[in-house]
């Protein structure tokens, strides 16, 4: 049979498992790829204006076997439900604390994902997801041309969004050489159908850890992928990256 194996040790399955969540608040689905480097997994939402990965590289796991022809190029992918994924971790402070270690594998012919967790007091867990195969998930961008740059505490800037309503769908980032602006907007209904600024939040650019600016730039972007990254970052205690343009084009937020 075809498959990729992996093993995640315990000290990774915290990770592991908050990057599935995280994923799960973006998209529908998840694709897994099995590459050379490591293990992909991306989702895309709905409406196809937001894309994320996570790659897990070869070091992350105790065992890494990418399962393929040493005459083929092709790797191995496959597209399961989010929430087949997301009820695996779903207890996942319990996992943290007993679990040593976590196989997974990937088997093309029997179209199975499976997940076994090695516990304490010789326990073992068993979870088959059935799956479909698929092609390459993957956006097209650059990051590297991005002419803007701010790196910052996953924590400071936790607190900047949870100024904002839950609710509140998009939010604009107006970036100056000096400073940065965040501001939340509602629809006026009356006849003139403009836009009112509701709340704004501004900092200074040595509150972040990298702030570069090329361009004044002011650009709107979703909230709910921001604050679904932030949950992951703060998780693993590492800072986020937003590197963009201008209107229009992607806002790419990494974690390096």
């Amino acid at each position: 049979a075809i498959r990729m194996k992996c093993v995640i040790p315990g000290r990774c399955i915290r990770a592991f498992g908050k990057a599935i969540q995280c994923l799960s608040k973006i998209g529908d689905e998840l694709y897994l790829e099995a590459t050379a480097d490591g293990l992909a997994m991306k989702t895309v939402n709905p409406a196809r204006s937001a894309y994320a990965c996570f790659i897990f590289k070869k070091t992350f796991f105790h065992v890494y076997q990418d399962g393929r022809d040493a005459s083929s190029a092709e790797t191995l992918k496959c597209k399961i439900t989010v929430k087949s994924c997301t009820s695996v971790f779903r207890a996942l402070p319990t996992l943290e604390r007993t679990v040593d270690h976590c196989k997974l594998t990937l088997n093309l012919e029997e179209n199975k994902l499976v997940f076994v967790f090695y516990c304490k007091h010789g326990i073992v867990k068993t979870h088959n997801l059935g799956f479909q195969e698929c092609e390459a998930l993957q956006a097209v961008y650059s990051k590297d041309l991005c002419p803007n740059r701010i790196v910052g505490n996953s924590k400071v800037l936790s607190d900047v969004v949870s100024n904002f309503p839950s609710n509140l769908e998009e939010v604009t980032l107006v970036a100056e050489p000096d400073k940065a602006r965040l501001r939340s907007y509602t629809e006026d209904d009356g006849s003139e159908n403009t836009r009112l600024a509701v709340s704004e939040i501004s900092l200074v650019a040595a509150e972040f850890d990298d702030y570069r600016i090329g361009i004044d730039t002011s650009i709107t972007f979703c909230l709910k992928e921001l604050r679904a990254v932030l949950l992951f970052t703060e998780a693993i205690n590492h800072a986020l990256s937003l590197k963009f343009e201008a209107a229009g084009r992607p806002v790419v937020i990494s974690i390096d």
